[in-house]
């Protein structure tokens, strides 16, 4: 058992050759390079890594810096690497809690897992261009470190590479990057704006999950897939725009970013999948005509919808059975969602969305039959609109609603709708659809003064209201601008 301790000892602190205070390994005699390790002492101050060594009246090039070399050597300072190094290995300056700066050449190639560690006191790193891959944990941990710049050249960043820095605050991927690893970014809470090159096709899963501050993303033009949870508890994003290069957006990727108003759905993407949006803060939401699936609890929660649009195209909306107390019942994508306003192109998706508080419901152009909707459930119902030419199927519709609704139906159809069933007992029936008096968003004169402003719901506005605002301007255009 002695002589097994003794072997251990010696193995933690072999190396060959020790000068200027660093010690080194032989790596090729016969091509005369060397590798920086460990040795008896640990490294403390400023560091100067050369890029070749005099030993035995030989000149050794000086080509890796060895796995866990500088490993706990907490009164490191700086580190200066010299040109001819390619690599740096796995733990190489872990937890170096003094070191603050680091700059690695371009003669760097490969560097290695958790190569920097919970550096804690690490504040800036420049990481050359010969690198083609950060390693996975590489700055995880580095509680300090608020700027990072990735040279044009690297194709991949490592899984939880930069997770766990919450003084990062910007960061640019260059286009070389394709892939961005799992956790990459997570938990750095003052993250603020991210710009993704168009290199990258794939967001990893919890990539910028729980970044707090994270208010400006920018996906490049390639981008096809979106993580589970990539940008969960991102609640101080307003915007996703998604490049229509997307076509899968994982679970819960935008989940809990209760401040997220708006998104740009991409041509190319036929679902919404579980708990996508749960809990946003969207105004209006619109589905594109390319959605076809919408999961279980997909914008579960989010409470300030006031106007929603879903086309017939949306043929299935996934529920999943929850038990309240003795009561059972279907839980689907809209729950506790109140939109004021909704357009449907089938009863279908119309059935599962709340009527409660519904003022304005809205039938697109496809629908035939409604036949189904309980409108004596949508008690503060005061308008209906029919786009349809041919006057659909409805029913369940109560006598003092029949007396009170607005209802508008395309012009030209009047005659149609007045000898249809139901339609023909509305007390208020008329051509048009009825307008917020608001124009298309068209170019405005930089001198042009403010007159009117409008929520998106077409309701106007005394003042600012958090979400999406469309202003009258006084040449006579409209713009729409966001309130946080």
């Amino acid at each position: 058992m002695t002589m097994l301790f003794a072997v251990i000892v010696n193995s933690v602190f072999a190396y060959d050759f020790e000068v200027g205070g660093i010690y080194y390994n032989i790596l090729s005699a016969s091509d005369k390079t060397c590798e920086v390790t460990s040795g008896d002492k640990e490294y403390t101050g400023d560091v100067i890594i050369p890029s070749t060594v005099q030993y035995n009246n030989r000149t050794l090039i000086v080509r890796s810096i060895k796995s866990k070399a500088f490993e706990y050597c907490d009164e490191l300072t700086s580190v200066v690497i010299g040109d001819s190094v390619k690599t740096i290995g796995d733990y190489a300056f872990s937890k170096c809690s003094g070191l603050s700066s680091i700059t690695i050449p371009n003669s760097v190639m490969a560097m290695g897992e958790y190569a920097f560690y919970n550096c804690d006191n690490l504040r800036s790193a420049s990481i050359g261009s010969g690198i083609t891959s950060i390693g996975s944990h590489a700055f995880c941990v580095c509680h300090s470190l608020t700027s990072v710049i990735i040279s044009n050249g690297i194709n991949s960043i490592g899984e939880s590479a930069f997770s766990y820095c919450p003084k990062l605050a910007s960061i640019t991927i260059p286009n070389s990057v394709f892939s961005i690893g799992e956790s990459a970014f997570e938990e750095c809470s003052s993250l603020s704006s991210v710009t993704i090159g168009d290199g990258v096709t794939s967001v990893g899963n919890r990539c910028f999950y729980n970044c707090s501050n994270l208010s400006n993303v920018s996906l490049g033009s390639n981008v096809k897939s979106i993580g589970v949870s990539a940008f969960e508890g991102c609640s101080n994003l307003t915007l996703a725009q998604l490049p229509n290069s997307v076509t899968k957006v994982g679970e819960c990727a935008f989940r809990f970013c209760k401040n997220l108003i708006s998104v740009d759905f991409p041509d190319g993407l036929d679902s919404i999948n579980y708990q996508t949006f749960y809990r946003c803060g969207f105004i209006n939401i619109i589905i594109p005509s390319s959605i076809t699936y919408i999961g279980k609890e997909a914008f579960y929660d989010c409470q300030n919808i006031q106007q929603l649009t879903i086309p017939s195209s949306v043929t299935e909306m996934v529920s999943y059975y929850e038990r309240s107390g003795m009561s059972p019942h279907d839980v689907y994508p809209f729950e506790h969602c109140h939109p004021r306003k909704a357009t449907f192109g089938s009863f279908y998706v119309a059935d599962k969305v709340s009527k409660d508080s519904m003022t304005t419901l809205t039938l697109m152009e496809d629908v035939s039959d409604f036949s189904g909707y309980e409108f004596e459930r949508a008690t503060k119902l005061d308008t209906l609109i029919s786009r349809a030419t041919t006057p659909p199927t409805i029913n369940h519709v109560t006598e003092n609603q029949k007396a009170s609704l607005k209802v508008f139906v395309p012009k030209g159809t009047l005659t149609a709708y007045q000898a249809a069933d139901v339609w023909k007992e509305f007390w208020n029936l008329q051509e048009g659809e009825g307008t917020s008096g608001i124009s298309p968003v068209t170019s405005h004169s930089d001198a042009a003064k403010e007159i009117e402003r409008f929520m998106i719901t077409g309701e106007k506005a005394d003042g600012k209201v958090p979400g999406i605002n469309i202003i009258r301007m006084s040449d006579g255009t409209t713009r729409k601008v966001i309130v946080k």
